[in-house]
């Protein structure tokens, strides 16, 4: 069988073998009526280009390093899913790549293999960023282009795309002190990431504006996984027996708040009220379905792509933000 090049591709939609590579590289804008046409013969030649020879012709690895959670968080974070869909979907659009780096630096406080990487890529997005993050740090030092998901610590040197937190916990908190609650336990992560202390903000002027006080005993940081959130929590509602209703920083740790409480007897919503943040499919099937702040997952993973996309071909080189705004979904906890 004769081997499909590119230039069997052009012949075949009536079109230059230049023509097909912008097409398919997305370098150079090609009319839909021509697109259309050199994507059905290669459907129909079933041609698969050279990743190895386009890189060579571009200078360029075609290729996005993702630096994500760690992986114990990454079995249950069905927000990173939705994150990962948004980034996926956009870089198939322009025919790039990823390679996914796991974050590994509780297990190696004195090293970070991830972080010298085999692999070469053009760009890197970084998730969830800690205060004095090592990847930032380093990925800034190489040259590489990079966008962080999430807001860093030095954000006026960075690009980054994060939801609107302080905005959308003002609003879930406030949301429960009109419903007449007004001893609201804030489940929150751990204190070494930049997003935990923008939960905090919110939480705090929502009780500020509405003239009421607050007990820094109410507010518990804890890991990101379900047993985390279960075990901590348990301790803390046998200390504090009197608060009405629970605010999380992600679903996942409202399942080990409700499970907590369903083993106490506790009804919900009608003796304690629980709002978790994420929107993730665990909030619709969960019984009872759980009210959750919508942080636009997807639009977060998108935004970051084209993002980081616009900084590798430097139609971007002002350090830059994005905030998506964040939206209550209200469901049976509350």
């Amino acid at each position: 069988m004769a081997k499909i090049t590119i230039e069997t591709v052009a012949k075949r939609a009536g079109v230059t073998a230049a023509t097909v590579s912008y097409a398919l590289s997305g370098k150079k804008k090609i009319s839909d009526e021509v697109k259309q046409r050199i994507y059905a013969a290669v459907e129909e030649l079933n041609y698969r280009p050279s990743v190895t020879a386009r890189n060579l012709a571009s200078s360029k690895t075609w290729t996005v390093g993702l630096y994500a959670s760690p992986t114990k968080n990454i079995r249950e974070d069905y927000f990173f899913n939705n994150i990962l869909a948004g980034i996926l979907d956009t870089l198939h659009e322009k025919n790039y790549q990823i390679q996914l780096y796991a974050d590994y630096q509780d297990e190696e406080k004195t090293s970070n293999q991830n972080i010298h990487m085999t692999q070469p890529i053009d760009g890197a997005l970084i998730m969830n960023p800690r205060i004095h993050d090592k990847y930032i740090k380093d990925i800034m030092q190489r040259g590489i282009p990079l966008v962080v998901i999430g807001t860093p610590e030095e954000r006026e040197n960075c690009f980054y795309v994060d939801a609107d937190i302080t905005a959308g916990y003002y609003a879930a908190v406030n949301y429960l002190i009109k419903k007449g609650h007004t001893k609201i336990l804030l489940i929150n992560g751990s204190a070494e990431y930049t997003q935990t202390e923008k939960r905090k903000a919110g939480y705090i002027l929502a009780y500020e504006d509405n003239g009421l006080s607050f007990d820094e005993q109410w507010i518990l940081n804890v890991q990101m996984l379900e047993e985390d959130g279960y075990r901590e929590f348990k301790k803390i509602a046998e200390q504090i027996t009197d608060f009405t209703a629970v605010v999380t920083f992600n679903d996942t740790i409202a399942v080990g708040v409700l499970r907590v409480l369903r083993e106490k007897g506790i009804s919900v919503p009608h003796k304690v009220a629980v709002l978790s943040a994420g929107n993730t499919m665990i909030t619709r099937i969960h019984s009872p379905s759980i009210t959750s702040l919508d942080m636009g997952s997807y639009d977060i993973g998108m935004k970051a792509a084209e993002l980081l996309l616009e900084v590798i071909e430097k139609k971007r080189i002002q350090p830059s933000h994005t905030i998506i705004r964040t939206h209550l979904v209200e469901r049976e906890s509350t």
